[in-house]
This record gives C-alpha cells, sequence and structure tokens, in this order.
C-alpha cells in the first residue's frame, strides 16, 4: 500500500486529521483498484465513526465525531475528483 501501513490504518489517520489527500499524493496509487480499495476503506471509517454513540451533553464528543466524518468527506470528494479528472472508473 502506498504510504505504508493497511488502508484502515490510512483511513483512521485521515479520520483523525494526521493526513490528507492530494492529487500530488494519489498519483502514488498505481492502478485503480488501490484507489478503490482506499475508497472502500474511508467509506467503512465514515459509517464506524457515524455509529459512534456519543451522549447529548458531550460537546467535545460531538465535535470530534463531526471533525472526523468532514475529514473522510473532504478525502472522498478529493480521491472522486482525482479519478474523474484521470478518467478512472470507480
Amino acid at each position: 500500500m502506498a504510504f505504508g501501513g493497511s488502508p484502515r490504518e490510512m483511513a483512521k489517520a485521515v479520520a483523525d486529521g494526521y493526513m490528507n489527500f492530494t492529487s500530488a499524493n494519489l498519483r502514488r496509487f498505481k492502478t485503480p483498484e488501490k484507489l478503490r480499495e482506499v475508497l472502500n476503506f474511508l467509506t467503512v471509517m465514515e459509517r464506524e465513526v457515524r455509529n459512534e454513540i456519543i451522549a447529548d451533553d458531550d460537546f467535545d464528543g460531538t465535535r470530534k465525531k463531526h471533525f472526523r466524518l468532514g475529514n473522510l468527506r473532504k478525502a472522498k470528494m478529493v480521491i472522486q475528483g482525482f479519478a474523474k479528472s484521470r478518467r478512472i472508473q470507480l
């Protein structure tokens, strides 16, 4: 896998804000299958974050959940835009 580590760990790093995708670093993915794999793990991570149960009065927990969801959505949009510009079907 590009960037080292598993795609699951990469998706977790994106969600937590430790890593982001740009068109420059997406070029490292040589095949469309690798892009699909990363996109699938981002979708799985997004589902997991949505399913987290947070108390109604936990402001920081809610903020962190929305922060993570935003990061995952942005990463998915960048990957989809990159694939569209390269005419790669995902």
